[in-house]
């Protein structure tokens, strides 16, 4: 088992790691809406989910991987009548890429932001 954390994204706001690597599988803890300095970017669910991708593809870069690895998204909103916003910008990242994916409604997240994505990445 191997630990990764991204050096240009924000700090994990608790005692785990960004992700986990297990044998060809990384382990993705979730992406929230945090800019390198933990601050909270974006007051809509478009911004938000923008940021939570960039922290995504910024962590899957920084060991030669990109969003085309993911095999399983889990989403989290604060709102579900977010779903339309948040789901619009997840397309633009992930383009033809489809992975298996569950979104859910959650009472709160951290530092009451309205989106957060955790994601298993296949490595090749």
């Amino acid at each position: 088992m191997e630990y990764i954390n991204d050096k240009n994204g924000p700090a994990p706001l608790g005692p785990y790691s960004d992700a986990i690597r297990s044998g060809n599988m990384l382990y993705v803890s979730g992406q929230g809406p945090f800019g390198k300095s933990g601050e909270l970017v974006g007051s809509d669910i478009t911004e938000q989910t923008e940021q939570s991708m960039k922290n995504l593809e910024s962590l899957l870069g920084s060991i030669d991987l990109g969003v085309k690895n993911v095999v399983r998204a889990t989403v989290y909103l604060a709102n579900w009548d977010d779903f339309s916003g948040y789901n619009e910008v997840y397309k633009k990242y992930m383009g033809d890429h489809k992975p298996a994916r569950a979104t859910v409604e959650v009472s709160r997240l951290a530092a009451d932001a309205l989106i957060e994505m955790e994601f298993t990445v296949e490595i090749s």
